[in-house]
């Protein structure tokens, strides 16, 4: 069992966190308000963000996107991008961040709002050393034309920083295999790819790999229910970022109980398990949040949260030098910070 400070001292590797669902509650509370976006019930900070209605998962996506249509200048974005980086990353030991990007809800142009979460990224590097790099999502339950049509935004603005694609909003409505060709494009142009898997079924997962070529799943806790296809991700090692307390909430990986028993099925069938917080504010966690309760639900000790952290080193996009800097960094930290730390 570990405890919230230990929680909050582990190293961590973020891979699967959302921009738009990071930005704190007086954060956008004032933006909506400033820019003309009226969020129902004219919430306050307090009330704006509502977790417990976010079983329904269209619940969570409408707000979501308001917090996304009120981002109106560069600088809107920068601050959001900083305050993510911040407050709900470096703040809990993230080291390392690879954020996800939905810029279909704002009304700027594309080009536009990556220079504001450039901005964003260098000022958290600046003042906390936190690196971080970017995915642009994709939002499913629009066409595969305007997929397309993203993609090409992104090759044709192209910048170190962006090094892949992601597929996310409601799965039962976007299903994956239309996608294919927006995968193909991005996969020619050098992006690497990754794609939310949620509520299954199995199946899913094989899509993913196989017509859309993805390095890594997001969630997908239901492999865990086809032997053959999880004993297949086991062989090829194929990584998945799991996000307890957001995925409990929305009865992915239990049973709106605290139990994860689908993360401990994972873990314990082998499969490459990363911990991460999904859109902190918005579910009233963050990223020690999450180790504690995953933690702290399935009996973990600090040894097996560093090896979440591991896990997430092996499966973020950085180049084999980038990620062998952060290896180092680990096994130090274990070799002389994990006895003070339990």
């Amino acid at each position: 069992m570990i405890s919230r400070d230990v929680a909050q001292r582990i190293p961590k590797v973020s891979l699967h966190c959302h921009l738009l669902g990071s930005v704190p509650a007086a954060t956008a509370v004032e933006l909506t308000a400033r820019n003309g976006v009226r969020i129902p019930g004219n919430p306050g900070a307090d009330s704006v963000y509502d977790s417990a209605a976010y079983e329904d998962l269209g619940e969570f996506l409408s707000v979501y996107d308001l917090i996304g249509a009120a981002l109106h200048d560069r600088d809107d974005y920068r601050r959001i991008t900083y305050e993510s980086l911040t407050t709900f990353g470096a703040d809990h030991n993230v080291w390392y961040r690879e954020i996800f990007v939905s810029p279909q809800p704002s009304p700027l142009p594309y080009p536009t709002a990556l220079a504001g979460i450039l901005d964003g990224i260098r000022d958290a590097r600046t003042d906390t050393g936190i690196e971080s790099r970017i995915i642009i999502a994709i939002n499913r339950q629009h066409t595969v034309a305007e997929a397309l049509s993203l993609v090409e935004q992104v090759i044709e603005h192209r910048v170190d920083e962006v090094l892949g694609i992601g597929l996310d909003y409601e799965e039962v409505l976007g299903p994956p295999a239309p996608f294919a060709p927006v995968y193909a494009l991005a996969q020619k142009a050098g992006l690497s790819r990754t794609a939310h898997s949620e509520s299954g079924p199995p199946a899913q997962i094989e899509v993913l790999l196989d017509e859309l070529h993805c390095t890594r799943i997001d969630h997908g806790y239901h492999v865990v229910t086809d032997e053959r296809v999880t004993q297949r991700c086991v062989e090829e090692q194929v990584p998945f970022t799991c996000t307890p307390v957001s995925s409990d909430i929305g009865r992915y990986s239990g049973s709106g109980d605290g139990s994860h028993r689908r993360i401990r099925q994972m873990v314990d069938a082998g499969l490459r398990v990363c911990i991460d917080s999904d859109d902190p504010p918005m579910f009233g966690t963050d990223p020690s949040n999450d180790y504690y309760a995953v933690g702290n639900a399935l009996g973990y000790d600090v040894a097996q949260m560093v090896t979440f952290t591991a896990n997430a080193i092996d499966a973020c996009w950085l180049d084999s030098s980038d990620k062998d800097a952060l290896r180092a960094r680990l096994a130090s930290w274990t070799d002389h910070g994990m006895e003070m730390n339990r």
